[in-house]
């Protein structure tokens, strides 16, 4: 596998985990501090993502 597609699975999975850590069935709630990191990371990745899908398309 390609550099470019281990890294956007590896973004995935970032972006899954975080989403299961704030849904209804998470181990526990995350104070706000905890949150506002997490939405941070995630639209980090996000971003991260749509880059490697970008040069991916070529």
């Amino acid at each position: 596998m390609s550099d470019t597609l281990t890294q956007l699975e590896e973004q995935l999975k970032t972006i899954q985990s975080g989403l299961f850590r704030m849904g209804p069935e998470r181990i526990r709630a995350l104070s706000t501090h905890e949150t506002d990191d997490l939405i941070v990371k995630l639209e980090k990745t996000t971003v991260d993502a749509l880059n490697n899908v970008a040069k991916l398309k070529g």
